[in-house]
């Protein structure tokens, strides 16, 4: 009786190490991910402020510099939206390999409270006689 209440305790505590360490590798990739969406979005941004000044050194009027202004606001933009995009892509992702992970984890946890429930019943149960 007793060590089939060890073997159980075991394979649960187990069963949750895996599953942290699951939701710990999901965690890291995601972050990974974002960090370089990060990263690309800087890029961007600096690039972006450099053609600014490029524009405002070679703009041959008020005109030229305006409209060259809405273009780059608009490209800048663009990357903006494309990197809120990926990154919403990323945090799906995540959300859902975490989920499932917790899916298992609850599925397991239900099998074996129901193996313990009977381990205990036939434990309880009183001998014929």
């Amino acid at each position: 009786m007793q060590n089939q209440m060890f073997d159980a305790y075991n394979e649960m505590a187990q069963g949750s190490y895996d599953a942290l360490r699951r939701l710990g590798e999901i965690n890291m990739r995601a972050g990974e991910r974002l960090l370089q969406q990060q990263l690309d979005l800087t890029h961007s941004m600096l690039e972006a402020s450099t053609k600014g000044m490029e524009l405002m050194t070679k703009a041959k009027g008020y005109q030229e510099l305006m409209a060259g202004q809405a273009k780059l606001a608009q490209d800048y933009g663009q990357e903006c939206l494309k990197g809120y995009r990926s990154a919403v892509d990323v945090l799906t992702e995540a959300r859902d390999a975490a989920a499932e992970v917790m899916d298992q984890q609850a599925q397991a946890a239900s099998k074996n409270l129901q193996a313990a429930g009977e381990t205990l019943k036939k434990a309880t149960a009183k001998p014929a006689a």
